[in-house]
């Protein structure tokens, strides 16, 4: 699922950069980048797992699912941050630089505090994207809201799936179908007229 969420963050990002080339609007570039960053990280917490997996989880194999885990959590952080600093930016016209700090600890595997740090950043952006579609009341800014509160969703379920393993597959369903949800608006914003 992390390589099909890989593929659909890299078509986002496309089509992203394709929106930005065609309107100058700073706010696809930074949704550009921070599914860049987000494509990358599935990908490599993807390829860690693989790797673990095609290696029959070999102990000397075993150290690559927190590194997978680490870079993954870290260009999410990143990317959210890069999107939240875009709403702010453009709700209140700041020109200033971005102020953003990565944690620097490293976190090694799926645990509820970097869960939370995630849901956190989300549920501002699903805020903001809320706002907009409430003030836009068009189908694009409906997609958007939808495709925050799926990522939401997702990492709600990724925070809650010690206590049941299913909800590790809810939640990257509940990812592929924002990835999907974006890709979708983007698309449509994209089409020749």
């Amino acid at each position: 699922m992390e390589f099909i969420a890989f593929i659909i963050a890299i078509a986002i990002a496309n089509q992203a950069l394709k929106g930005y080339r065609l309107s100058k609007e700073k706010t696809l570039l930074y949704l550009n980048l921070s599914f860049v960053l987000i494509g990358s990280g599935l990908l490599v917490d993807g390829l860690a797992s693989l790797v673990i997996l095609l290696a029959h989880a070999r102990r000397g194999f075993l150290y690559l699912f927190p590194v997978g885990y680490t870079i993954n959590f870290l260009a999410q952080l990143i990317a959210y941050g890069l999107l939240i600093y875009a709403y702010i930016h453009q709700a209140r016209g700041v020109t200033g630089p971005a102020v953003l700090a990565a944690l620097p600890v490293l976190f090694v595997e799926r645990n509820a505090v970097t869960e939370l740090i995630l849901i956190f950043l989300l549920v501002y952006i699903a805020t903001q994207t809320g706002i907009n579609y409430s003030i836009n009341k068009n189908t694009n800014s409906m997609l958007v809201f939808g495709a925050f509160v799926s990522l939401v969703l997702a990492h709600v379920f990724f925070l809650i799936f010690t206590l049941l393993p299913i909800f590790f597959v809810f939640a990257h369903c509940a990812q592929l179908f924002g990835f999907i949800l974006l890709l979708g608006m983007l698309l449509k914003v994209n089409k020749p007229a």
